[in-house]
């Protein structure tokens, strides 16, 4: 054999050999390729329906909130509540099943009345996406419920892998205070601080043009807002003046919001511990306004009041008797609601709902929760609890109220979160009134004063009133003036003139003396007869009770010259109405805060008002949810937790 064949039979297995190898290779490497690319797919897709699975329950949180915001009455405020009559809402719900590839989740649905129903399939980029309602539940003593959804999305991706994401988020929908709790003095109308010795120990606010008289004192931020109902931009005439911080620790009281711009965390700091700005920083025209809430129909209140177990106990109740003549007893007790005999004892007479309230140190009124009182209530004097009054019209405030034992603020606070767990539960009052709340004796002739000078210059359309749409509840204590009530023409606003008649009836106590012949004495003797009435001559400021029991319990006086002399010093309490607070005080503290539709107030010698930190709607724990004032559900959903469920 030749050398020669021997080589070229060893060269053409090798280069097979090797042609082989390199088609291996090339194979691997494809398959690589091949490999990694649907693996990108696949994560890629995981991604894809991470995002769309997120979409969809953004989508649903949106819609649940949307749903529920309408059902609790969106920004028209119904009730503070607690346990949350609201809150039912969320206990009407369908469960839903893990979504598979094959068998995609049940449409669910959630809420009762207003329902949301929720997709079951969605195609969202490529995505076949479920959204369910996996749980709902409400918090035991908060307003809040807390809802988790899941969504599963499901994928197809190039070379047959299937992508899948299954995403769960926990959210709490709230009912939050009112921001209109959150001001020292807040109207829906014109506001007005007029005077160098009236001081606002907190925020101020107007649906509509701020008047700050250039000696006014304001510790706090103005706010004016556009309003197209009044025509007004919103407006900061002035700016008013603002104390230092040691100026101000040393006169504003232990009532004042603490304000220790040192301290910055925790929930309360943006509640009256962030006072940090100049004079001009804290001024703020031109401000979106924020919604007046109404109290609406009683019937709903007085619902939640009995759900709360609300009580009103203590203190001294007010009647007249058959003669004319004021007598007293014991409040008793009243459970959530008084609907009985008014101080005229007699059921069949206007005054029907009514009390007249008096607290003394060692009789204090006592108030738990909410409490609905039908009518009128006139009160004074010491209180003690936590709770809201609310009136289906008037509160008359005819002398002084003082909390028994009121909450505190050191000056500086340095343990915020201490103080707050001090005062959590110390006196805190709400005075809340379809109608007005009036302050001082208004049967006295300068109570109203000249239609130039006086209170009734304030209470009649022009700048300080002007018409706006009242809630449809208020119809029955004459607001706007209606067909219903004598009028000529119905009006779709109230007419903006406080003074007039609002078509419904109080009760009159009149005596009549006449001589007549005594046959056992054979003598003329006097007789007086008393006659206890109705008449319809009632205004929008006068209360439905006995003008005599007004008189009993105010010591206002009224001077030879017909000036009028008030006599209330301190209020403790939130005063809110859907109405106007109006009339006149002496040399005067409110501690607590000043909500209105209108505001007609005429003070003596000064006026301070003290917002009470308590009432600060972003405190994630409220410490004064049992007060029971009115909340809405503009606070945004908030997620709780998020993770990513295994499939």
């Amino acid at each position: 054999m030749k050398a020669t064949n021997s080589r070229y039979g060893f060269v053409l297995p090798v280069t097979l050999f090797l042609m082989a190898l390199c088609t291996v290779a090339v194979a691997t490497v494809l398959g690589y390729v091949s490999f990694t690319t649907r693996m990108t797919a696949l994560h890629l897709g995981n991604s894809v329906c991470r995002l769309a699975a997120q979409s969809a329950i953004e989508a649903t949180k949106s819609e649940i909130y949307r749903a529920f915001y309408t059902y609790s009455g969106g920004s028209s405020v119904r009730i503070g509540t607690m346990t949350g009559t609201a809150f039912n809402w969320f206990d009407s719900y369908s469960q839903g099943t893990a979504a598979t590839a094959t068998a995609p989740g049940t449409p669910s649905y959630i809420g009762s009345g207003t329902v949301v129903t929720l997709p079951g399939t969605t195609n969202i980029n490529g995505c076949i996406v479920t959204p369910i309602v996996w749980h709902s539940e409400r918090i035991t003593g908060q307003p809040a419920a807390i809802v988790t959804l899941r969504a599963t999305a499901v994928r197809e991706n190039p070379g047959g892998m299937t992508s899948t994401s299954t995403i769960e988020e926990r959210i709490r929908f709230a009912l939050m205070r009112s921001r209109v709790f959150d001001n020292a003095y807040f109207v829906n109308n014109y506001g007005w601080f007029q005077g160098s010795s009236i001081t606002a120990n907190g925020d101020v606010r107007a649906n509509g043009n701020l008047y700050l008289d250039s000696g006014c004192t304001v510790n706090g931020h103005a706010y004016a807002a556009r309003n197209d109902e009044l025509g007004v931009i919103g407006t900061i005439q002035n700016t008013g003046k603002m104390q230092s911080q040691s100026a101000y620790w040393s006169n504003c009281g232990s009532f004042a919001r603490p304000t220790s711009p040192a301290y910055t965390g925790g929930d309360y700091y943006g509640g009256g511990y962030d006072t940090s700005f100049t004079v001009t920083e804290r001024l703020h025209p031109y401000q979106d306004e924020l919604t007046m809430p109404y109290i609406s129909d009683l019937s709903e209140y007085i619902k939640y009041a009995q759900d709360s177990g609300g009580k009103l106990s203590g203190g001294i109740s007010y009647k007249i008797d058959s003669n004319g003549n004021v007598t007293q007893s014991s409040l008793g007790t009243i459970n959530a609601h008084y609907d009985g005999a008014g101080p005229s004892g007699n059921t069949s007479l206007s005054d029907k709902g009514a009390l007249v309230l008096e607290g003394t140190a060692s009789n204090p009124i006592v108030i738990d929760g909410p409490v609905v009182i039908d009518s009128d209530v006139v009160i004074r004097g010491y209180v003690k609890g936590q709770g809201t009054i609310y009136s289906g019209r008037n509160i008359h405030i005819v002398g002084t109220i003082q909390y028994v034992n009121g909450p505190t603020w050191s000056h500086p606070d340095t343990n915020p979160d201490a103080t707050a767990a001090a005062n959590a539960s110390k006196d805190l009052l709400g005075l809340a009134a379809k109608g007005n709340i009036v302050m001082g004796d208004y049967t006295l002739s300068s109570w109203l004063g000249s239609s130039s000078s006086g209170l009734q210059y304030y209470l009649k359309n022009g700048p300080y009133v002007q018409k706006y749409i009242c809630d449809e509840s208020d119809k029955n204590i004459g607001y706007p003036r209606t067909t219903e009530y004598g009028w000529t023409s119905n009006e779709s606003k109230f007419c903006g003139d406080y003074t007039q008649k609002d078509g419904g009836k109080k009760v009159n106590v009149t005596s009549t003396t006449q001589t007549v012949y005594d046959p056992k004495t054979r003598r003329y003797v006097q007789q007086t007869t008393t006659t206890i009435a109705d008449s319809a001559t009632r205004k929008y400021y006068e209360s439905v009770c006995p003008e005599k029991l007004i008189q009993h319990l105010c010591a206002d006086t009224q001077s030879s010259r017909g000036a009028y002399q008030p006599t209330i010093t301190r209020i403790d309490a939130v005063m809110y109405n859907n109405h106007g607070i109006i009339g006149h005080i002496g040399n005067c503290t409110i501690n607590g805060s000043l909500v209105c539709r209108n505001e007609a107030m005429i003070y003596e010698g000064g006026l301070k008002i003290n917002w009470d930190h308590r009432l600060y709607s972003g405190l994630s724990g409220s410490m004064s949810n049992a007060l029971g004032l009115p909340m809405d559900a503009s606070r945004p959903p908030q997620t709780l937790s998020w993770r990513e469920v295994s499939n």
